[in-house]
């Protein structure tokens, strides 16, 4: 059939509305469904709401609510403590309350991921913004956090990319107005400092005065819990207590130190005894850690700069996505739920080029296995071969945005390359 008669067919068979408005009734099928999937997964409960968000809500609504804030509970940050007293006034189930406030966020992260490849998509821009909307609030990832596990990772995020698009955009300081919206969320929100850190000093390097925005509009956030007793110093201590929680190199994400943690595992399955304990193994390894971390982001950093990156709009997003997994693969004591926001701006990046779409698939299914993992309690695969997997991931991933950012480059030295080629051929010709 050829081209002609396919439009042919399509105009006689479908409506005109359908025609017309083929991408609401398709986002619209999509919200249903994602929406469906969450409802399924509202009752079940995960370990972490069991042991963690259940007892804190019960303790805040027994403790009076808003009346409470003055309290610490777990390791909430005052934010989030402040939206868990506010949804306690609710009449609505306890897990509920949670999952619904997450969902909340997963639709808004979906349509701005839709806004985002509307504006990024080289062509077919409406039918690119519709799928976006339909891989962003049926991804596994997305639903599964939010409606399985009760966890806030979409709200950080949604807010964290938000603020590198108006970065991207030039509107330094409402960008970090709004990132320091992600960072009153959670702490993981830091893995996008790096991105901010770069253009900012590229482009206007007084700008950096900005960044005292985001320590002020935590505090601003704050106020409620300062109000009820909290000092200004805890909106940020919490965060240094949380770093010293999980005392161990990894934690169900396959991160660069999960061979010294199996290897640790080992010797005490061999001995029968615990003779290297995770703690100590965190102890060695700690510092080191995070140096290496530094130093590869170091790395990428002067090439770029030493290349003279252009700090576009995607470039921005590649670099962004690049330097947050970086973060997460090279430091330890790593949660699987912290890739959450590089594993976003990949989909992203999938909807844009599409050398970005074969690393996605085994990057998010490592973290889906390790979502799985959580969920079961057994693994089938030890977490040192799932690292050759994201490392083969995070090698393509680093080769597909270097080839992005830099054709030009590349090009011209092989245009050079085969000018002097033909030059020397024409030289050989003339002296025989």
């Amino acid at each position: 059939m050829t081209e002609t008669k396919k439009a042919g067919f399509l105009e006689e068979k479908c409506p005109s509305f359908v025609r017309k408005h083929y991408f609401l009734i398709f986002g619209l099928l999509y919200l249903i469904l994602g929406v469906i999937i969450r409802i399924e997964f509202m009752d079940q409960q995960s370990g972490d709401a069991e042991f963690f968000l259940l007892p804190w809500y019960k303790e805040i609504k027994e403790g009076g609510g808003f009346d409470y804030l003055g309290t610490q509970v777990g390791d909430y940050n005052i934010l989030y403590q402040t939206v868990i007293a506010a949804l306690t006034y609710l009449p609505i189930k306890d897990l509920h309350a949670y999952k619904i406030f997450s969902c909340i966020f997963d639709l808004f992260l979906s349509v701005l991921s839709a806004y985002l490849v509307y504006n990024f998509a080289p062509k077919r821009k409406r039918l690119s913004a519709v799928a976006a909307f339909g891989a962003f609030f049926l991804c596994p990832l997305v639903f599964m956090n939010s409606s399985w596990w009760a966890q806030c990772d979409a709200i950080y995020t949604f807010f964290g990319i938000a603020a590198l698009y108006l970065l991207a955009k030039k509107r330094t300081m409402f960008s970090l107005i709004v990132y320091g919206v992600a960072f009153g969320f959670k702490l993981q929100a830091i893995f996008l400092m790096p991105i901010f850190l770069l253009t900012i000093f590229c482009r206007k390097k007084w700008q950096f005065v900005y960044f005292l925005f985001i320590p002020a509009v935590m505090i601003v956030l704050s106020i409620p819990g300062i109000l009820a007793g909290r000092s200004v110093m805890d909106v940020f201590t919490v965060y240094f207590n949380q770093t010293g929680t999980y005392a161990e190199l990894d934690l169900n994400y396959p991160s660069v130190w999960a061979v010294p943690a199996d290897v640790g595992y080992a010797i005490d399955g061999i001995s029968g005894k615990e003779l290297v304990s995770q703690e100590q193994l965190y102890g060695i390894f700690k510092y080191p850690a995070v140096l290496t971390a530094v130093a590869v982001l170091a790395v990428h950093m002067l090439k770029w700069m030493k290349r003279r990156v252009e700090f576009s709009v995607i470039n921005i997003f590649r670099m962004g996505f690049l330097m947050n997994y970086t973060c997460v693969l090279f430091l330890p004591g790593m949660h699987e739920r912290y890739g959450f926001c590089y594993e976003m701006l990949g989909l992203i990046l999938a909807f844009v080029d599409r050398k970005a779409i074969k690393p996605l698939f085994i990057m998010q299914g490592i973290t889906l296995y390790d979502y799985i993992v959580y969920f079961t309690n057994f693994r089938y695969v030890p977490m040192s071969v799932l690292l050759v997997g994201n490392l083969i991931a995070y090698i393509m991933y680093t080769k597909y945005v270097y080839g992005a950012m830099f054709p030009s480059q590349d090009g011209t030295m092989a245009i050079q390359n085969n000018s002097k080629t033909a030059e020397h051929k024409v030289k050989l010709k003339i002296e025989n």
